[in-house]
């Protein structure tokens, strides 16, 4: 670990930039920008703005290592020491994961649709390609 880096369990902190990481395998990109949304309001007055949402595919990706999907932040604020506030910034953004998480019944039917639709997409390119 550099000098100027935190690490956090689920992300880094270096110099006035948050990077969070997530197993797509295990939390879907929808929950995360949920969470994020959540908790918009409060990153603002903290000074913390979002960057955006990235996906990192490994070289061999497998069930057991999946793609990460990433989200960034920034603060933008002044006159704050921004190590604190981006640590206050990730777990408020967790927090607003937990709260918009669908309860477990609407969570498997929404994943039990996704996997209909990625079969049926998977039919759909056989098909064309005439497999």
């Amino acid at each position: 670990m550099s000098s100027g880096e935190t690490k956090l369990p689920y992300g880094t902190i270096k110099g006035k930039k948050l990077i969070m990481h997530f197993s797509a395998y295990d939390i879907d990109l929808p929950v995360i920008a949920a969470g994020i949304r959540e908790r918009m309001d409060v990153l603002r007055e903290l000074g913390v703005s979002f960057s955006g949402f990235g996906t990192e595919v490994p070289k061999d990706m497998t069930e057991q290592n999946p793609a990460v999907v990433k989200a960034f932040f920034e603060f933008v604020g002044s006159g704050s020491d921004s190590d604190v506030i981006l640590k206050r910034a990730y777990h408020l953004i967790w927090g607003g994961m937990i709260e918009e998480f669908p309860d477990l019944l609407e969570w498997a039917a929404a994943k039990s649709d996704l996997s209909s639709l990625t079969f049926a997409q998977a039919d759909v390119m056989r098909a064309r390609k005439g497999d």
